[in-house]
């Protein structure tokens, strides 16, 4: 039991991210899809120095639906003692895309480009050392 304890403060602490928007149907795949526009919201709001397209694009990040528990449970089962590294970049993303956010709303562009190459380098992050791993336990069924 005491082997498993790490796994399941992991697992539980995803799901206790606070989020809104969860659909039934959510997978982690449609998450990281629409953040992607949401991505691309936010670097047309630097383009067009369009601010309030930046703090919706970053609040949008900010508050993503949750992973389904049933995914949840299957990556936490893939990545063992490494989940909460992996947690760790999605609160990192969080917590630089409020601060986005928070910029953006104040006008303060530096502040929003240095919060948004933050989170663009914990995506890339997170990618490189992840991603193939998630997709694959996500893809079996």
């Amino acid at each position: 039991m005491l082997k498993k304890l790490p796994l399941l403060i992991a697992t539980l602490a995803i799901l206790a991210v606070p989020v809104t928007g969860l659909t039934g149907d959510t997978t982690l795949k449609a998450i990281m899809q629409e953040m992607r526009l949401n991505f691309l919201d936010i670097t047309d709001g630097f383009l067009l120095d369009d601010f309030n397209k930046i703090a919706d694009g970053a609040l949008a990040i900010a508050e993503h639906p949750r992973i389904p528990p049933e995914q949840v449970e299957r990556v936490a089962a893939e990545l063992g003692a490494e989940m909460p590294v992996f947690k760790n970049f999605d609160v990192q993303v969080h917590e630089l895309s409020l601060e986005m956010y928070k910029a953006a709303r104040e006008q303060d562009r530096a502040a929003a480009v240095t919060a948004y190459q933050g989170m663009v380098a914990a995506c890339f992050d997170c990618h490189a050392a992840y991603r193939e791993r998630v997709a694959a336990v996500l893809a079996e069924k």
